[in-house]
């Protein structure tokens, strides 16, 4: 866990990004991987906060995918708990990454 996971970020971005982040983790109980992705590409160079959770997110669920055909589906729950945590950690105004996937979205947006 990197120091970066627990500081809030409460003012620090605007409302609309906040609620961007939560369709690009919460969408993916309604639409699995059409969510982040419809947040990564439409603030995609708008906003690097929520780029970077839309493709955490995205990246997580295609990691769930693969992971769930390989167990006839068995681990869609465990990926669904980690969505359902990044929810709960944005509501709660606290920055969030997902295991093996969060250090990575955050290389590719970021650069760093």
């Amino acid at each position: 866990m990197n120091t970066f996971s627990h500081q809030p970020y409460r003012d620090q971005y605007a409302s609309n990004d906040k609620i961007a982040v939560l369709l690009a983790h919460g969408g993916t109980f309604v639409a699995w991987l059409l969510a982040p992705l419809l947040v990564y590409l439409i603030k995609k160079g708008d906003s690097k906060y929520v780029e970077f959770h839309a493709l955490q997110s995205l990246l997580w669920s295609l990691t769930g995918t693969a992971v769930s055909v390989v167990t006839c589906g068995l681990a869609i729950p465990v990926f669904m708990v980690f969505h359902g945590i990044a929810v709960w950690r944005t509501l709660q105004g606290v920055e969030y990454e997902y295991p093996l996937v969060g250090e990575f979205s955050r290389k590719l947006v970021y650069g760093s």
